[in-house]
């Protein structure tokens, strides 16, 4: 259910979004969360999926290379040679992470509900 919700809402921003785009945007994302952003070496050895393939996808999600803009190329705080790949915020509709979270709830409604019941 959230996995279609959050399609459902990146297509409605994003209308022409291709699903190599939808899946790196998610990993980046994941792993950005996760505490350890990919560079694109990592990101091709993680979706195993061809270097220049994943190169000319990353770069159409870039702003510079195109209307998307949903990740930006960050320096490496230890290796000045790398870059990371981290969500642009500024291009990140709210609605994508609000679709997952209401289709969460929806789904898993009640426990969610019990869980929050007993952690306050």
């Amino acid at each position: 259910m959230a996995i279609l919700a959050a399609l459902e809402c990146m297509y409605e921003c994003f209308p022409h979004i291709t699903l190599p785009q939808y899946l790196i945007a998610l990993e980046v994302r994941k792993a950005e969360r996760d505490g350890t952003p990919h560079t694109l070496a990592s990101l091709v050895k993680k979706l195993r999926m061809p270097f220049s393939t994943a190169s000319r996808v990353v770069w159409s999600l870039t702003e510079e290379g195109g209307s998307i803009g949903v990740i930006r190329y960050q320096s490496h705080p230890t290796d000045r040679r790398k870059k990371q790949l981290v969500v642009n915020q500024k291009n990140l509709p709210n609605e994508v992470p609000q679709a997952v979270t209401r289709a969460m709830l929806e789904y898993y409604g009640e426990t969610v509900r019990q869980l929050r019941r007993s952690q306050g």
